[in-house]
């Protein structure tokens, strides 16, 4: 819906419910500057607040290997054959694995437009779409490409998996099936041309029906208006069932039945047989008049969830709903007060969890409609939650993914991406892996054990000595992303204890200057070296620790004869004898776009490749311009020097954990 940030909408009269009743939504105006890009960014038409986001069309987490968990091991987890949006055909969002405690960033895979796809994970391998038109194979243990199909219009659908076909849809109205091993393409039909909007304006069209594979029957909704069932192997139409507005859900199969949502305002029972219809059930939206509130009250974008022999399906005009699977009767509906209810429910022994638009929440709701608990997000909330083990994901309006507690909808952990996700989290093994607008596939590594003691490093009285780009800037960033900002004395006291209790953690030097006190002599014995070889992790932004003793009053570089080649070698272990103040354009290797890294940019202070670990960025000279140096700590720990202009950069290779 549209609106004016910090005003609430007009209330409309509401036609009485049948139950669930609860109060009204918490609606906020919050600063989400520091947080969200720029509006031009966004390419939305009107402000964060009153922008409709679209529920990301989840899909099964069904894999063979999943990556060890930050500090700890493998697990390997066999898959069934088939996967696909919501974790199977009834779309009921269940998985198993993840963790509630984050252990850092397995990977990111980068793709060039907005991943509103979410993955749909098979044999090792992670299946996504992304608005640039293709439709991607990463590996599931790396993130490395195995291959890229292009599809010719962006990939706005979630994939399914089975019969050794993966299967999506196209923004040109194609429905497309390739091989899972090369990405060859077996079939594509192409639909009728979409059906008009039913008032014109409407906003948010983001997501393209998701298919769901049944014994080799591939059901699917089109912006024709139709549902079709296709033979899995070759495409061959077997039915084709008609409603009256585009259909952008996604059909849930149950009990040899097809439940579909359609613009129109209405869900839909097909017979899986031959797509007779069953029943049909009109919300509130089909009475209502769009322009009449200057936004969109008709459509369904939720996805219908199977369980229990109810239908759960969100929409526009306001109401989550619950229906007979078998009779298309109204059981319970719940009132979000005019907030659209675009993401697809997930329903795990019998309660059901949704999010909400306007209204900034997820919620938990008993199998009568009664809420269990309400989780207040400040942002619109259109990603589909997961549940996997007690743990409930969904990502949101500000680039966040959650983690809360099944019972109690605590917050466990979070993570911030670098745009608003609405794609939906699929879990496979230890790994939560999502989609983002920053275009970036994620892959979260959890688990079970110590969360990781996150912080930052600003102190004021630095600053002034420092070559990092606004610090600033970068310190509120991290502690808005949950770092612990420490000063002087508190990055002593920090260090000091984790050398002696060993906790995995990590510091990111917002100011590059290092204190004395961690920097005395000898260099290899100080404070800040004996906590690498403890297994700590140091991000570092800045000009290499000691190379120039900068004035701390004025920020004036000293007399060039001052400079200290060796001093970087002798705290690090790391040789700076090829380092130059000169900038050079670097190029990210594959370990330095998995980190985050962008693909290029210009630095200086190169070393020779042969003295890191692992080389992130080589500039033009071959030399090592991001990289990392290890100490005998877990992979992901150690000395990480990364570019100092960009603070997701920064947090990225802090959070990175390979």
């Amino acid at each position: 819906m549209t609106g004016v940030p910090g005003k609430l909408k007009p209330r409309a009269s509401r036609i009485a419910t049948t139950g669930g009743h609860f109060g009204t939504g918490q609606w906020k105006n919050p600063a989400l500057a520091p947080t969200l890009p720029p509006r031009q960014q966004l390419q939305l038409p009107v402000p964060i607040l009153g922008q409709k986001m679209l529920s990301a069309h989840g899909v099964a987490a069904l894999t063979l290997l999943a990556l060890g968990v930050g500090f700890g091991a493998i697990r390997e987890h066999t898959a069934p054959p088939e996967s696909m949006f919501r974790g199977g055909p009834a779309h009921q969002g269940v998985y198993h694995g993840g963790g509630p405690t984050l252990l850092g960033l397995a990977w990111r895979a980068p793709t060039d437009g907005d991943v509103v796809s979410s993955p749909a994970v098979a044999n090792g391998t992670v299946f996504v779409g992304s608005g640039d038109g293709h439709l991607y194979a990463l590996q599931l243990a790396t993130g490395e490409r195995r291959w890229r199909f292009d599809a010719g219009s962006a990939v706005a659908s979630s994939p399914a998996v089975g019969g050794g076909l993966v299967y999506a849809t196209a923004r040109d109205g194609s429905i497309f099936a390739v091989d899972t091993a090369t990405g060859a393409r077996r079939w594509r039909l192409t639909t009728q041309p979409e059906l008009p909007l039913p008032w014109g304006h409407e906003s948010g069209d983001y997501f393209l029906s998701s298919p769901a594979y049944v014994d080799g029957t591939i059901v699917v909704g089109a912006g024709d208006g139709a549902v079709y069932a296709l033979d899995a192997t070759t495409g061959k139409q077997k039915w084709r069932a008609q409603t009256e507005g585009r259909v952008r859900a996604s059909p849930a199969v149950a009990n040899g039945r097809v439940y579909a949502a359609s613009y129109d305002g209405r869900v839909y029972c097909f017979d899986l047989t031959n797509g007779a219809l069953r029943w049909r059930y009109d919300t509130e939206g089909v009475g209502l008049r769009s322009g009449s509130f200057g936004f969109d009250r008709r459509s369904i974008q939720s996805s219908p969830a199977v369980a229990d022999g109810l239908v759960y399906v969100g929409a526009r005009d306001g109401f989550l709903y619950a229906i007979g699977a078998n009779d298309g009767k109204l059981r319970w509906r719940v009132d979000h007060k005019i907030s659209w209810v675009i993401t697809s429910p997930a329903v795990s022994e019998r309660v059901v969890f949704a999010g909400s638009s306007d209204a900034h929440f997820a919620q938990a709701l008993d199998s009568s409609g009664t809420e269990r608990w309400r989780f207040n997000a400040d942002v619109p909330v259109w990603s589909s939650p997961a549940v996997a083990d007690g743990i409930i994901y969904f990502g949101d309006g500000a680039g966040r993914i959650h983690a809360v507690e099944r019972d109690t909808g605590k917050e466990r952990w979070m993570f911030r991406t670098g745009a608003q996700v609405f794609s939906s989290p699929v879990i496979a093994g230890n790994l939560v892996i999502v989609g983002s607008s920053d275009g970036g596939v994620y892959a979260l590594r959890t688990g079970s054990g110590p969360a990781i003691k996150r912080a930052v490093f600003f102190d004021s009285t630095y600053v002034k000595a420092s070559t990092v780009r606004q610090p600033e800037v970068a310190a509120r960033y991290f502690a808005n992303r949950g770092y612990q900002t420490l000063d002087a004395t508190a990055l002593v006291r920090f260090l000091a204890d984790r050398i002696a209790d060993h906790a995995p953690s990590v510091i990111v030097f917002a100011v590059d200057y290092p204190p004395a006190a961690i920097v005395a002599a000898p260099l290899a014995q100080s404070l800040l070296r004996r906590y690498l070889d403890a297994g700590g992790k140091v991000v570092w932004p800045g000009k290499p620790p000691l190379i120039f003793p900068m004035d701390l009053a004025t920020g004036n570089y000293p007399p060039m004869t001052s400079m200290s080649w060796s001093a970087p070698n002798e705290l690090l272990g790391v040789p700076h004898d090829a380092a130059i103040f000169d900038m050079r354009g670097v190029r990210a290797t594959a370990a330095g776009l998995r980190f985050g890294l962008p693909a290029r940019w210009r630095d200086s202070w190169s070393v020779a490749p042969s003295g890191v670990t692992t080389v992130l960025g080589l500039d033009e000279s071959g030399l090592a311009a991001a990289w990392i140096k290890r100490y005998g700590g877990a992979p992901g720990t150690g000395f990480v020097r990364v570019p100092g202009d960009d603070p997701m950069t920064m947090y990225l290779a802090a959070e990175n954990s390979p």
